[in-house]
């Protein structure tokens, strides 16, 4: 999932967090988004600018940026392994 033409930081952070399992899509506005993949989780990750905002049943979270947004993806990856 490329929204953009060159690949990007971002571009970057959806291929790994396919690799991982997690459901990388574009929006209308062609920005980024990831899903768990267990849809009883309610959050998602959504570009906003140059950060990805996690929002949690519909109420923004906190804004990360990449490696932050990383770190939270491998966290949810290790929990679901347990």
């Amino acid at each position: 999932m490329y929204c953009t033409q060159a690949m990007t930081m971002h571009d970057k952070i959806c291929t790994q967090a396919q690799i991982w399992g997690f459901i990388c899509e574009c929006d209308a506005q062609g920005k980024g988004q990831i899903f768990p993949q267990k849809t009883t989780e309610r959050w998602k990750m959504q570009l906003a600018e140059d950060r990805w905002l996690l929002i949690v049943g519909d109420v923004p979270q906190i804004l990360f940026q990449s490696v932050g947004a990383l770190v939270f993806l491998e966290r949810r990856l290790q929990g679901q392994k347990h």
